[in-house]
């Protein structure tokens, strides 16, 4: 670390740890699997190469990434254990970040990031992680693979936590084939599972998908079982 807050509190070692600018953004980028220099470097554009090393170099110093072995010029960084055990408490800081600009009446760039039908598969991917992990009831564990915008991505749905990563090398039991918007616009409820299902392909076992749809929007459960209602009161008076 290069600068430190000198103060004997939990909290300020953290941040003296992952409080520099760019380090949890390198962080987020790997919760979706290895990533090379290079893929980093363009993910993250503003930060130069010089500094991305830095950041690098002070992750795996600090054990939360682990960087090329001798020789792998080109190799990966991934993170380690303790890396990984920071997923939850990114989660929460992304949910508080949700909700603080959605509530706030002004036009902000925030405010244009969570309404936008726009952004890249890769946020997108984390943020139906975030929300499958948040709105989830409980359910065995399964392996889907999701298609944004055709690049594919694996949700590991294992003992009620969700974990997304990039590719579809693993065995899955159930697909979808959706575009940013139709996701995005789930997330925010603004479109529920009849909508849903007929924006996206859905193929592979129905409970899963209707599992991973339902938590995926969180108004979708509510909004379904108005609509069984709406449809039981019509048949009745028919």
């Amino acid at each position: 670390m290069s600068r430190t807050y000198n103060q004997d509190c939990v909290l300020a070692y953290a941040l003296d740890l992952l409080g520099e600018r760019w380090t949890m953004l390198i962080i987020r980028e790997l919760f979706l699997g290895p990533r090379r220099f290079g893929d980093l470097h363009a993910a993250l554009p503003g930060i130069g190469t010089n500094l991305l090393s830095k950041r690098l170099k002070e992750l795996e110093e600090a054990g939360l990434i682990v960087g090329p072995g001798p020789g792998e010029a080109r190799g990966s960084y991934r993170l380690s254990e303790e890396g990984e055990n920071l997923r939850p408490t990114v989660h929460a800081l992304m949910y508080w970040s949700i909700e603080y600009f959605m509530n706030r009446a002004e036009p902000s760039p925030p405010r244009e990031c969570i309404y936008s039908n726009d952004l890249q598969p890769d946020s997108v991917a984390l943020a139906i992680e975030l929300f499958v992990n948040k709105c989830a009831t409980p359910f065995s564990n399964y392996v889907l693979h999701l298609y944004i915008d055709e690049n594919p991505y694996t949700f590991y749905f294992m003992n009620g936590v969700a974990t997304a990563r990039r590719g579809a090398d693993a065995p899955a039991v159930a697909r979808i084939d959706a575009d940013v918007a139709t996701l995005m616009q789930a997330m925010r409820s603004e479109i529920y599972l009849p909508q849903i299902r007929e924006r996206a392909k859905l193929s592979g076992d129905e409970t899963v998908l209707n599992h991973f749809l339902t938590s995926l929007s969180p108004g979708a459960a509510v909004a379904e079982e108005v609509a069984r209602q709406i449809r039981a009161r019509a048949s009745q008076h028919a």
